[in-house]
């Protein structure tokens, strides 16, 4: 019998990162929309989203949020075509199954 548990153990999760991906139409830039996928973010989710609905300035907004989450994760950002991103944490991306994925898309 244990006294003492390990806490933060990592659940192993049996999806690839690139069957994690988030595909996102972003049509607005407000606050609790960005908060919303900031938090998914953080929960390991990768994202590719696609910004050509929205003006040049809430673009310029929501990339600069979602690139400092992305590096405050040690994650990666990659611009797969004009105004479509990818943001992903470090974890989505230590299974290499983004890279080839991305490399499909390109």
């Amino acid at each position: 019998m244990s006294l003492f548990k390990k806490k933060n153990q990592k659940k192993e999760n049996s999806k690839k990162s690139s069957e994690l991906v988030e595909f996102l139409m972003l049509e607005n830039s407000n606050d609790e929309t960005l908060l919303k996928i900031a938090d998914n973010l953080k929960n390991h989710v990768p994202y590719i989203i696609n910004f050509e609905k929205i003006e040049v300035d809430e673009i310029n907004k929501a990339i600069a949020f979602f690139s400092g989450i992305t590096y405050a994760l040690e994650g990666e950002v990659i611009l797969i075509r004009e105004k479509v991103i990818m943001f992903g944490d470090n974890d989505a991306f230590s299974d290499g199954t983004l890279k080839i994925f991305v490399k499909e898309l390109t």
